[in-house]
């Protein structure tokens, strides 16, 4: 059964994973591993899926494929966890499309970045996601991203998205603590907020009032994420924070590697380390690189240091 907007209001909250698109060596979609993924994450106990987001390489794939990756993980989850599938593109007609494609697939919401590559103005964005809340009954969450979108949505704008009926989340990734504060401020009450930047700042997040955050370390550690969530209901703070340090050399090297090459490596880090442990999500597309040796061997050490693998 489909959640009402209502229902996925109050269910957006959790580990929400930011699903990987796994591929094959031909980079053709590896469609058995991504429903093994897909039964792994809901075994592990994470409490949201989100594919076709921009860990998912959404912008590399055809409307096709992005149409068949929704598909195939609401039919794997089978109504045990939300789905809410980014349907996020340059123009409003093709989210449109492709957000009325995951309606009829059967998930719960959607996801929606602002329209990037043309910067619209505050209205444009405003009318973007009044045309998109038009077309569908599904709940929609508003993916605030201005590292891929170039524009920030700030509190008067959010303020009248929350008017919008079906508009009932905020994926919160503009990594501006204060700007973050400011939105919950004003409408916290009428949204659910969820930190999209991952665990570097969920502690943070959870700390002022977020009730879950978006994870792409979920995808190969699921378990780590929900006990992060778990720790932060259960207002153990010097847990979470101990959590938190235990997990940092992943992010240090997230953060290392991203400034060594030049642009961001989070996707790539991500499937390295679920090629380590034998999950499906090997090779990235391009425009994507792999790491180097050296490279490769300091994840497998890091990963070994935190306790994902012996």
């Amino acid at each position: 059964m489909v959640l009402r907007p209502e229902e996925l209001r109050e269910r957006y909250v959790g580990a929400q994973v930011v699903m990987v698109t796994p591929f094959r060596e031909d980079y053709s979609i590896d469609e058995e591993g991504l429903r093994r993924n897909t039964r792994f994450l809901i075994e592990n106990g994470v409490h949201v899926l989100q594919p076709c987001g921009s860990t998912g390489e959404f912008w590399s794939l055809t409307p096709e494929e992005h149409k068949r990756v929704i598909k195939i993980v609401v039919e794997e989850a089978k109504g045990r966890v939300p789905v809410v599938p980014g349907t996020s593109h340059s123009g409003t007609k093709m989210t449109v499309e492709l957000s009325r494609y995951a309606e009829e697939a059967g998930a719960d919401g959607v996801m929606i970045v602002p329209p990037y590559y043309e910067m619209p103005t505050a209205e444009g964005v405003y009318q973007h996601y009044k045309a998109v809340a038009e077309a569908i009954k599904i709940g929609i969450v508003v993916y605030n991203n201005p590292g891929t979108s170039k524009f920030t949505i700030g509190p008067e704008l959010m303020e009248r998205l929350a008017e919008i009926p079906n508009i009932v989340a905020v994926k919160e990734t503009t990594g501006d603590m204060a700007l973050a504060l400011r939105l919950l401020d004003k409408t916290g009450c009428k949204l659910t907020y969820s930190m999209g930047t991952g665990e570097i700042l969920a502690p943070y997040f959870y700390m002022s009032g977020a009730r879950g955050h978006v994870t792409g370390l979920g995808n190969f550690a699921p378990r780590i994420a929900v006990e992060m969530y778990e720790l932060a209901m259960e207002r153990d703070w010097t847990g979470l924070m101990e959590l938190h340090k235990r997990i940092f050399p992943y992010l240090e090297l997230n953060e290392r590697l991203s400034e060594k090459h030049g642009g961001s490596m989070y996707i790539t880090l991500i499937k390295e380390a679920m090629r380590i442990l034998g999950l499906p999500g090997w090779p990235p597309r391009k425009p994507l690189i792999t790491l180097k040796e050296e490279e490769r061997e300091e994840l497998r050490e890091v990963l070994k240091k935190i306790g994902i693998i012996k």
